[in-house]
């Protein structure tokens, strides 16, 4: 298990929780306060100090089963989005799973609109959750998975 963007730990927690220490989980953090904080929080986790784009650095090709992403995919150039997706696909196991989360005041900039097409040329199947509207702001979860 793989989560991209964890800030401070919140989605970390529950993921936690529902893997029961079953397997490997590596949080990866660009942001050097947030990292500390997990390493802190989470002291038998793996968390990464780095770029969600040298993910591949980290992991194998195919080593992970499923990839959470908490990245703020609308407010990346698309240099980036690119750069993320493709280490994303190098790290991601065959029938493997990307599971993210959008807001939807975000969901008509063009970049989040990009994002969105990259997803569904890249994947064998998208599948996009009815927007939550109890969430603050309403937000909507996506679902990729590989090949």
């Amino acid at each position: 298990m793989v989560e991209l963007g964890p800030g401070t730990g919140a989605f970390t927690e529950l993921v936690l929780k529902r893997m029961k220490r079953c397997g490997r989980f590596v949080g990866v953090e660009i942001n050097r306060t947030n990292a500390t904080v997990l390493r802190r929080r989470f002291p038998d986790c793996e968390i990464i100090q780095d770029s969600a784009e040298n993910l591949s650095h980290y992991l194998e090709r195919g080593g992970a089963d499923c990839i959470i992403s908490g990245l703020a995919w609308g407010n990346m150039l698309p240099r980036l989005q690119d750069r993320i997706l493709a280490a994303i696909l190098r790290t991601l196991a065959p029938g493997g799973q990307l599971v993210g989360f959008g807001y939807l005041h975000a969901a008509w900039y063009p970049t989040t609109q990009r994002f969105r097409r990259r997803l569904r040329e890249r994947f064998a199947r998208v599948k996009t959750t009815p927007v939550i509207w109890r969430n603050l702001p309403p937000a909507f979860v996506y679902q990729c998975w590989r090949d």
